[in-house]
């Protein structure tokens, strides 16, 4: 049975649905234990838009109420958004609008991020988790979504009301479809810490970030002159090639002789460096076979051809990339309404469970209202900012706020040293000075260090203990002795040396590692987190084992004929010799995941756990958009708050150190806190 709640009385007109007062509404959905929940809107930004109507729907009764927001006040439903149990789909963005209204539910079931969780690992496009598919995975029913893009421009409507009660009809089906699948694979707590973290990653949305726009300014402006003296710089050097290679050049009755590259244009790039001498060729891994490329790992190994020009050349690189990305975009986004940067997150972003930020998508509602371009109006990166100063400190808070960093210590370090059960690095957290990389600089370069303890090799010897950083992330991100001979630029046979150094000083990574690729191989996942069941799927694996048992004593024996038979260039263009590549590529490549997953999982479903209990006690304590969440980047949280309340950082710290040891149990993981008028870290 559908009813419709409305002071509206042209819309009664039909015979769709039966008309219902606030107050029935409210009793009857009073009756319910939980309920299917979701919003119509005239459109996608909560601070700019405005909600049309709010649904529920239960399964039980077989009722739908829908709610004309346009003339009902919605805070009559306060309570029961509140207190009540909601089932939806992507209740991140209505939970937004809810905020926009002082309402503020905390327990819900997000069946898409559930959803998410459950293909962890899969990459874009192979799973759908928009609500119509899943609706069709899991119920075998077709959902008509072709009203959705209408109802801005529509209203409301006959049409539009039905739909709106149709979409809280099959909600709590998946879910208990969805729980049953979860449970089956291990991931119930999982999906449980997941969706109570859905309120508060709507609450980082909603709360936004302050930019000091005159700082910013400054800044746009200084990295424009920084970026317009390394292209100078970078042309009169490229000026001793115009004898030998005068077709890059051009000779100006003003300006005098110049180079015509355009620098930003890698095919022009490619043909100059070429000309030079360098080797641009590389395996293309998408497509297959090779491509040219002027990337910092092609070029850079290749010393003695112009060590200066790729100097320069990088460095005007590095610097039009801060140019192009960190500029403009940051203050087009600010919304003249709260004066905050409003950007996206995405909860389960990566495929260890990490969250990503931004998106090329336009912000239509926000270009509107500025009256700018919607290609002008996207939804800007805050998690990967560069770490100078003044990036950060244009980031502020609200005038007689505060704003606390707090970001955990040697998080993935801390936690690799717990997960793999390595007893070195626990005994240098635990009891030593805490410097992994001096640990590991004494491991690889004994005879250089000896005599000198570990507390005092970052004093003593800087540069061996910056060198062990290669061999330490290469081995942790599931690297070998070639990738440390690259690192350093060394001979394999010195990185071997290393790399065995610390594969014998280091046996848990070791060990760790071997295992781990044994059981990716076996089961097709890696297993990022015991406690809560958070797996990485590897989506193809069963192509992946059909493949390897076709790789049988007949297979190799005309393999090797091939490869006698044929020169290596032609060989690499068999189909035969690129199956083999890909295939063992891909077993390497979920080998390293098996290592690095679980840290990089573990640490952001521990800053989940944590921001969703402050969040909580935010709501708990009546400071709802007083202490605000400003940004979440994998280890560290900023928060704004009135300076009347000094414990607020202090709380953040106590919660993030909390959560840490409840998933890492063999060390803590310190949590500090700085406190200034700008994002300090």
């Amino acid at each position: 049975m559908i009813y419709f709640v409305s002071n509206n009385n042209e819309l009664f007109k039909s015979n769709l649905y039966e008309r219902m007062t606030p107050e029935e509404s409210i009793k009857e959905i009073n009756k319910w234990s939980l309920f299917q929940f979701d919003t119509e809107t005239t459109g996608l930004d909560p601070h700019i838009d405005t909600l049309l109507l709010i649904q529920f729907g239960s399964d039980k009764h077989n009722i739908r109420i829908v709610v004309d927001c346009t003339s009902i006040d919605i805070l009559k439903y306060k309570n029961i958004l509140e207190t009540k149990f909601l089932i939806g789909q992507n209740l991140k963005f209505d939970l937004q609008f809810l905020y926009s209204k002082g309402i503020v539910p905390t327990r819900v079931y997000d069946t898409m991020i559930v959803e998410q969780l459950l293909y962890l690992g899969y990459p874009s496009g192979i799973i759908s988790y928009s609500l119509a598919n899943i609706a069709k995975r899991y119920l075998k029913i077709d959902i008509d979504k072709s009203i959705r893009g209408q109802i801005i421009w529509r209203g409301i409507d006959d049409e539009v009301i039905m739909y709106a009660a149709n979409d809280v009809v099959y909600l709590e089906q998946i879910m208990w479809k969805q729980m049953k699948k979860a449970r089956y694979q291990g991931m119930e707590k999982g999906a449980e810490l997941e969706c109570s973290f859905v309120p508060a990653i709507a609450y980082l949305e909603w709360c936004g970030i302050k930019l000091d726009t005159k700082k910013w300014k400054y800044k746009m402006d200084r990295e424009q002159r920084f970026l317009s003296k390394r292209l100078e710089l970078l042309n009169e050097h490229c000026l001793k090639y115009f004898e030998e290679h005068p077709e890059f050049f051009y000779n100006d009755l003003f300006d005098g002789l110049s180079t015509n590259i355009n620098w930003a244009s890698p095919k022009q790039v490619i043909t100059f460096v070429q000309a030079l001498g360098y080797q641009t060729k590389v395996e293309d891994k998408k497509k297959g076979g090779y491509k040219d490329s002027v990337e910092e790992k092609t070029l850079k190994p290749q010393k003695g051809i112009d060590d200066k020009f790729l100097k320069l050349y990088f460095l005007y690189k590095e610097m039009d990339k801060v140019c192009s990305t960190y500029g403009q975009r940051y203050y087009d986004a600010i919304n003249p309404l709260t004066g905050r940067i409003h950007t996206q997150f995405r909860q389960l972003g990566t495929a260890s469970g990490r969250m990503a930020c931004g998106s090329k998508k336009y912000n239509y509602s926000l270009a509107k209202l500025k009256g700018i371009q919607p290609k002008d109006c996207i939804y800007p990166q805050l998690q990967n900012l560069p770490a100078d100063s003044i990036t950060r400190s244009s980031f502020i808070p609200d005038k007689g706020n505060l704003m606390a960093s707090a970001d955990y210590s040697a998080l993935e370090s801390r936690l690799g040293a717990d997960i793999y059960q390595d007893e070195a690095m626990i005994e240098e957290y635990l009891y030593g000075s805490g410097d992994i990389h001096s640990l590991v600089a004494k491991a690889c370069f004994p005879e250089e260090l000896e005599g000198i303890p570990i507390k005092d090799i970052k004093k003593k010897r800087p540069d061996l203990r910056q060198k062990a950083k290669a061999p330490e992330f290469a081995k942790q991100f599931g690297g070998g002795y070639l990738s440390i001979a690259s690192s350093l630029g060394i001979t394999e046979e010195e990185a071997k040396m290393i790399e065995d150094a610390f594969d014998n000083a280091f046996k848990g990574i070791a060990t760790f590692a071997k295992e781990g690729y044994k059981k990716v191989l076996n089961k097709g996942y890696v297993l990022i987190n015991a406690d809560t069941g958070h797996k990485m799927y590897w989506w193809d694996h069963k192509v992946w084992k059909k493949r390897n048992a076709s790789f049988d004593s007949e297979f190799w024996d005309h393999y090797r004929s091939l490869k006698n038979s044929m020169t290596k260039e032609d060989f690499d263009k068999t189909k035969e010799r690129r199956l083999v590549s890909y295939h063992y590529k891909a077993s390497s490549k979920w080998g390293r995941m098996s290592l690095n997953a679980p840290t990089q999982g573990t640490g952001i479903i521990i800053l989940k756990d944590a921001i969703t209990k402050f969040f909580k006690w935010i709501v708990k304590n009546n400071l709802f958009s007083k202490v605000r969440l400003c940004n979440l980047v994998h280890d560290e949280a900023v928060i704004e708050y009135p300076k009347e309340l000094p414990e607020t950082s202090k709380v953040l710290s106590k919660f993030m150190e909390d959560s840490a040891a409840i998933y890492c149990k063999s060390l803590p993981i310190p949590a500090e806190a700085e406190v200034g008028k700008y994002w300090i870290h």
